[in-house]
């Protein structure tokens, strides 16, 4: 793989998994609901700007091996997931991802 497929993937991988993390948060009515973490809430997570994260998911820069960890910490998913191709093919991720958000009590 070159650099920019890399980066790519991890960028790609990286979206996957922050659209399927979900925050519990109320609605305009006060009901409570459960809803994608956006840009700025990871962001603020690891301590970079929103626009960085767009970045990152957009292949355009290239995630720091701190970064990285700091992703793999926050998603709690093994390392290599984020250089694997058929990580979006897998939809198991979506209720795995959910538990440890809510562990986390983002």
């Amino acid at each position: 793989m070159t650099d920019s497929e890399i980066r790519n993937q991890i960028g790609n991988n990286l979206r996957f998994l922050r659209t399927r993390t979900f925050k519990e948060c109320k609605n305009k009515k006060g009901k409570v609901v459960m809803r994608p973490l956006t840009q700025t809430e990871l962001a603020q997570a690891i301590n970079v700007t929103f626009q960085q994260i767009q970045k990152y998911e957009n292949g355009i820069n290239q995630v720091s091996s701190v970064k990285l960890y700091k992703f793999y910490r926050f998603f709690q998913i093994p390392l290599e997931y984020f250089f694997d191709k058929r990580l979006i093919e897998n939809q198991n991720f979506t209720k795995l991802i959910k538990e440890n958000v809510q562990q986390n009590n983002l």
